[in-house]
Parts: structure tokens; sequence; C-alpha cells
């Protein structure tokens, strides 16, 4: 559509991480056996669609669902840095079950929408939110009247949805973000936002790996 670019969102599949409830962040965990399984069905979905970019975060989990997607669709993926997960210094590597009794107001800014929390070692919760934000607002910029994909964490799909949709209301929760979750949304050239499709996982139905959240 003329005056308008489409995204396509698509989180990362599953991780060895992701299994053992263990905060990954910007930890550089690749994909597990059921991760790429995962990638491919995502891929399977996207094939005979036309996309003119591909943009990942440059962490590896990311990167290889895009590169798998890529192949199917035809588009070299470009690494992205911005579109990195919130970078949660000293968190990072350790359970999440034990952080939630430690860094209870950090965790709980994954469920519910939170104010600027600083965390230790790593980037605030108002400056990571501003980091995806920014790269939203310019591949919108660059690429009006074309399509593209995006493949990132769930923390940034949160962050996402809070910069196209609006603040959730003080208890509400956050939207899940499952593994290779397909989402669509358009910006037309005036800033304005409208959300099409959030975390369908229609894809995986015939596949019997699990899905975490």
């Amino acid at each position: 559509m003329e005056n308008v670019t489409e995204f396509t969102l698509i989180r990362h599949g599953q991780t060895a991480d992701n299994v053992a409830g263990i905060l990954q962040g910007h930890r550089d965990t690749p994909l597990d056996d059921t991760g790429r399984r995962q990638a491919e069905s995502a891929a399977a979905r996207l094939r005979g669609n036309h996309f003119d970019a591909i943009f990942s975060s440059d962490l590896r989990r990311a990167f290889e669902t895009a590169e798998i997607i890529g192949k199917a669709v035809g588009v070299t993926p470009v690494p992205t840095r911005e579109l990195r997960e919130w970078h949660l210094g000293e968190l990072e590597g350790k359970y999440s079950k034990d952080l939630w009794v430690k860094y209870f107001d950090i965790m709980e800014c994954f469920n519910v929408d939170s104010g600027d929390l600083p965390v230790p070692g790593g980037e605030s919760h108002g400056a990571f939110e501003d980091r995806i934000a920014q790269c939203l607002d310019d591949l919108a910029d660059q690429w009006i009247g074309k399509s593209i994909i995006i493949v990132t964490h769930a923390g940034s799909m949160r962050a996402v949805f809070k910069h196209i949709v609006g603040a959730v209301a003080p208890g509400n929760m956050l939207p899940i973000c499952s593994n290779v979750s397909y989402s669509s949304f358009f910006r037309y050239a005036d800033g304005r936002w409208r959300l099409r499709c959030w975390n369908d996982v229609s894809h995986l139905a015939y596949c019997r790996d699990s899905v975490t959240f």
C-alpha cells in the first residue's frame, strides 16, 4: 500500500535457556532443535509472500530464526543491534524464579506496564523502550510503501506493542509473545499505527513441539 509501511513481527524460536527458565537478555544463545523446527514452521507460513527486507536482532537466537525465514522468502536478513532484547546486566544468566525474589520490580516489567526502572549493570526500562520505539519509527520512515519483517525478542515485542497501541492500563497484563509467533501491523506516513494481528501461532498447529512463553 502507498504511504504505508507494513510490518511482520516474529519472535525467535525456542532456546535451551527458555526451557530452563534462565533470563537471557543480551546473552548470545542459539536456537535449540525445537527452536529450529519452529523457525521452519514460521518460514513455511511466510513462503510465497513478498517482503522487501528483513531486519533482525543480531543475537544468535533471533538471527538464526531470521536466516531460516530469509531462505524461504528470498531475502537476506540485516543484523540490527537496536532490535536486541532488554539488556538486563547482572540479572542475565540467572534463573527467573530466583530473580522474582530479589528483583521483583524489574521482573514485573515483563508482565505489566511499568515505569523507568534502573537495572544493575544494564539498561533502564525506559531507555530500552525508547530504543525499540526509535528503531520502529526509523524503519517506518525509511520503508514507506514496502513490506518488511522484524525478528526480535519477547521483551522487545512488548515494547513494540506499547509503542503502536499505547500504554496498558494499570493492573492489566501485557500481551503474550510466544516463540515464533506471527504479528502484523502497519504505520501510515502521517505517523498513525494500526495493529492487525498479535501472537498468532497457527502455523505451529501441526508441530508437536511445545511453545515457551
